[in-house]
Order: C-alpha cells, then sequence, then structure tokens
C-alpha cells in the first residue's frame, strides 16, 4: 500500500534524514550538494516500442498468492516493489529482479533476491529455509538461472529463474484501492499508436505555425496554455517533495513554469515545463510501463519530473492528478 512520507511525496526506499550515500548528515550538507542532475532528453523521434519481452528473475513464490490477495499482501509486505500484479487477463503476481538484485553488487550471490528468496517459506507459512548467512546464489552457467541452498541438506534448494517479466498493470494503488490515471488531458483525441515505453514524442495531427503536425508533446504543452491565459501551469502546483533524496528540506512545485528549451539545446532550467509520464514509462526493472495515452501525461517542471522518474508514483501524486479538470482544445 502507498502512503505519504510528507504531504506530496512518496519514494520507495526514501530515508528521511540520510543526506546523500554516507548515512545521516547535518541539513547544510544537504544545501551544499550539487544541483540535481538534468533528466536526459529523450529522443524526438516516435520511435516504436520494444517487441522483444523484457527478462527478469523471479521468486518461486509457494501458495497461490495470485488468487490469495491476503497471501498476496504479505509477499508485497515483505519483498516491496518487486513483487506487483501483471496486466494480463489473469492478473498474475509474481516477484522480479535484474540479474544485479540477484547477483548482488559484489557478484557475491548475496543480492536482495536472494535475501527474499530464503523468506519464502516464512512469509508463507508453508515452509522453513534456513535463513543463515552462508547460503548464497549460484548461477547454472548452463541455463543461466541461479539456485540456493536453503538447508542442510545439498540437496535442498530452490531455483530464482530467468523469464519473462510481464507488463506490470497500470493500476496504482491508492490506500488499498487500484486506481486509474485520468490525467488533465484525457479528453484529447488520440491519432497515433497507445503502447507502454513510448515518449509523448509521436504526432497529434494537430497543424503547427510551421506548417507541420505538433506532436504529442507539443500539443499537450499548447492545450495547457490555452487554458492558462498563454501561461503553462503545472499540473502538480503546490506538491511538496524532498528536494534532495534523504535531506529533510522539501521543495514546492511552483505554479507555473518555465518554456521549456528547444531539445538541441543543452540547458538545464529546473523550473522549465516538461511532459511527465504519471504511471512512469520504466518500472522499477527497467522493463517498459506507462504509455504516451494522453490520460498518462501531466505537465510539471524539470526538477519535479527528476525527483519523481525513479519511483512509483504515491497516493499523494494520483489523487492530485486525477482531481485536475480536463483541459479541452
Amino acid at each position: 500500500m502507498l502512503g505519504g512520507l510528507v504531504v506530496g511525496f512518496v519514494g520507495a526506499g526514501l530515508t528521511m534524514g540520510a543526506c546523500g550515500e554516507g548515512g545521516p548528515g547535518p541539513v547544510d550538507a544537504c544545501q551544499a550538494s550539487a544541483e540535481e542532475t538534468p533528466a536526459e532528453e529523450p529522443s524526438t523521434g516516435c520511435a516504436e516500442a520494444m517487441t522483444e519481452p523484457c527478462k527478469r528473475y523471479y521468486l518461486p513464490l509457494l501458495g497461490n498468492p495470485t488468487m490469495n490477495p491476503e497471501l498476496r499482501a504479505k509477499y508485497k509486505a515483505a519483498f516491496g516493489s518487486a513483487c506487483y500484479v501483471a496486466a494480463d487477463g489473469n492478473s498474475t503476481f509474481n516477484c522480479f529482479y535484474k540479474e544485479a538484485d540477484v547477483a548482488g553488487p559484489k557478484k557475491d550471490g548475496k543480492g536482495q533476491a536472494c535475501q527474499d528468496a530464503k523468506k519464502i517459506g516464512e512469509v508463507s507459512g508453508l515452509a522453513l529455509y534456513d535463513q543463515d548467512e552462508k547460503y548464497t546464489c549460484a548461477k547454472d552457467e548452463a541455463t543461466g538461472d541461479y539456485w540456493l541452498q536453503v538447508g542442510s541438506d545439498s540437496a535442498n534448494r530452490i531455483y530464482i529463474k530467468l523469464g519473462d517479466a510481464p507488463l506490470e498493470t497500470s493500476l496504482v494503488d491508492v490506500d488499498g484501492v487500484p486506481t486509474e490515471i485520468n490525467g488533465p488531458y484525457r479528453n484529447l483525441v488520440e491519432v497515433t499508436s497507445v503502447e507502454p515505453g513510448k515518449e509523448f514524442y509521436c504526432t497529434s495531427g494537430q497543424p503547427g505555425l510551421d506548417g507541420g503536425t505538433l506532436d504529442q508533446r507539443e500539443w499537450i504543452l499548447q492545450v495547457n496554455r490555452n487554458a492558462n491565459g498563454g501561461k503553462i501551469r503545472s499540473d502538480l502546483a503546490g506538491f511538496t517533495y524532498p528536494c534532495k533524496k534523504g535531506c529533510p528540506q522539501l521543495c514546492t512545485e511552483p505554479e507555473f513554469l518555465n518554456e521549456p528549451p528547444p531539445p538541441d539545446v543543452g540547458v538545464y532550467d529546473p523550473n522549465a515545463a516538461r511532459v511527465h509520464h504519471v504511471v512512469r514509462k520504466k518500472d522499477l526493472r527497467s522493463c517498459d510501463w506507462g504509455t504516451n495515452a494522453y490520460k498518462n501525461a501531466a505537465v510539471i517542471s524539470d526538477k519535479l519530473n527528476i525527483q519523481l522518474k525513479n519511483y512509483y508514483p504515491s497516493a499523494n501524486e494520483i489523487n492530485q492528478i486525477n482531481k485536475v479538470a480536463p483541459h479541452s482544445p
């Protein structure tokens, strides 16, 4: 379940008071930190989404969490954002990890996936696995899978296999309720293909001043200007969030934003307008997730986009976005 650390922002794994990578630090350490790294400007072309499945490692969960909401909640509470409900017709549930999260940062088989795998028996209540630190994951080079011994008998092992990670559902948990994103541009007519992982650079079908057509991003910004007397207004105006990960100061999203610089100009303006994927373009496993549908778009500052893009949408973000009145062309 998603909750709120502060008024606006929730970050998975965010620890307040720990400034930077070195653990807890004084407030001025946050103030002296470098400016945010500008978000990488995506390609301005309407690229086709990836057709290859996203390969990730999954846990051999016990029980049937897909059909058992109570067990599913236990796994989610224990293993966090690695676990999710798929967007397939069966709403299948499992926990998927990048290989780095299996092998561990030192490649010693002590990654988070291995630590979680040892707890499967305890969380499910259906088995007793030995969680001794001496048991680590080992890779089967022939199959690419990992195995983990979970008892004194060397034959007592479980496998963390490589498989296709299904698309995660776009319904976001808001106080226990799977919630659809209905952003302020939901009434705009879709004229291009809508696919997970796509940027807002496909055609809108709307004529531009240069005689060409506006892409989705340009059309969204123009619709925003039309609704706000020629200015660009943030769809998350007033939203509060930590100015820097792990530091106590809060930043507030301004009401009005600056015009975005041209994509080919390497200038970072933290208050420049950016079209944001509310359901993020990539999930936390770096697999395609959010689409280029207009209902999934929001206009926010570049600074806020940098803070949000690597975290799941919070209940506060979703509630505020869904309350914005729809903009009409």
